[in-house]
């Protein structure tokens, strides 16, 4: 063999330890067990030699474990399996986990050693995985043969938009603190809009505006059951199983439905949609450089929401306003709904005291019952004027027992 052109040792073992003691075998061989020739054909020491000849003795040419034989304050077995129970029945986190050993067992342990003993034995801890709720199919909604108020789509648009609104408009707007969001309903029948505005985009005033919604037409003569459709927004439950589940049993008590249009399709909330785009080129575009303060963007906002209601003809109702396809078909209802206010939902949901869109659903309808009352009944309390008209009857009795027409 020649030995002027030596094997690359340190290459073979970081490929295979194993085949590099082999190598050195077989070499050891080749020189007929002359180690110190092999070391040097092979650019290593003679005690890695000596080392490849102990481990073909041993019957293992690969490499040991480096692990140390002994483990010095090691965790018991015993108080290693209670953390392995523990952690099964509860799924804590570490921290949890130590205050129930404590607590249960009077073990103390740190939550580093917790969260190792846990490692450990993750492939014995088989969680189960959540599964997601499967949703159903959207339920098909027949806009063409629905009555008024039948099929109710909401929304919410961001009125400081730039695809909209000039930069100078939206810098008049933050600079008169002006609220910076519109929550919008309408009805698909007559294309009759409320709004309302916010600073805040949230779940609690979400339920603020359907609260309202159903206040105003219920306390109007609304009496059949109405079909909410909205998107997946966190503020109208988003991918929430729970909130939208118990937002539906919630809706239910007052003869009220809602539906979620699929995921990234709009066009499911066509008419709203649309109606946003008007709100921009006839209100906000013209008007908003005019308006420095929150009373005048309620009178203006109030005037324009009455104007589309009742002065605006919409081509895709045959050039009718809302308002005269809404009494031709439905004319018993009470002529004031026309005269419905933009509110202030940041300012609604304080005034109806402290409670949030958890402690709403946790406290059922007997807080709704509450909040539709107050809403109908202290109009003052919002901070607008609702041109002086009379107390409406409180929804509680109306809708205690309501059923769907």
């Amino acid at each position: 063999m020649n030995d002027t052109t030596p094997l690359d040792y340190q290459e073979l073992r970081n490929i295979s330890p194993q085949a590099a003691r082999q190598a050195i075998l077989q070499i050891l061989k080749a020189n007929k067990g002359n180690v110190s020739q092999t070391a040097r054909m092979l650019g290593i020491t003679r005690k890695t030699v000596y080392k490849a000849m102990a481990k073909r003795e041993a019957g293992n040419l690969d490499d040991g474990s480096r692990a140390p034989k002994v483990v010095h304050n090691k965790t018991p077995a015993e108080v290693e399996q209670k953390v392995v129970m523990l952690k099964k029945k509860t799924n804590y986190g570490p921290l949890r986990l130590k205050e129930e050993l404590e607590a249960v067992y009077k073990i103390s342990l740190s939550e580093h050693t917790i969260r190792n003993i846990v490692r450990r034995n993750k492939d014995s801890i088989k969680n189960k995985k959540h599964k997601p709720h499967k949703k159903g199919p959207r339920p098909f909604v027949d806009w063409y043969s629905a009555k008024p108020f039948e099929v109710v789509q909401v929304d919410l648009k961001y009125v400081v938009d730039q695809k909209a609104l000039s930069l100078a408009q939206i810098d008049h707007s933050y600079a008169h603190k002006l609220p910076v969001y519109q929550w919008s309903a309408m009805d698909v029948n007559t294309r009759f809009k409320l709004i309302a505005y916010s600073d805040e985009k949230s779940w609690t005033n979400g339920l603020t505006w359907f609260l309202w919604i159903i206040s105003w037409l219920r306390s109007h003569g609304v009496s059949h059951q109405i079909i909410f459709t909205v998107d997946h927004g966190e503020e109208f439950g988003g991918k929430s199983w729970y909130k939208i589940t118990e937002f539906r049993k919630l809706l239910s008590g007052f003869g009220c439905k809602l539906v979620q249009n699929h995921l990234k399709h709009p066009e499911e909330n066509a008419h709203l949609e649309r109606s946003h785009r008007t709100d921009d080129d006839e209100f906000y575009i013209p008007r908003i450089l005019k308006i420095t303060n929150r009373q005048e963007m309620f009178t203006e906002a109030f005037n324009y929401l009455y104007y589309y209601n009742t002065v605006r003809k919409h081509s895709g109702i045959n050039r009718e306003t809302p308002v005269q396809r809404l009494f031709k078909q439905e004319p018993l209802l009470d002529a004031r709904i026309k005269y419905v206010p933009p509110l202030i939902l940041d300012n609604l949901s304080v005034s109806l005291g402290n409670w949030s869109g958890y402690h709403l659903l946790a406290q059922h309808q007997t807080s709704v019952y509450w909040c539709l009352t107050n809403i109908l009944t202290t109009p003052t309390r919002l901070g607008v004027d609702l041109l002086n008209r009379p107390k409406l009857t409180p929804i509680s009795c109306r809708l205690t027992k309501h059923s769907p027409g």
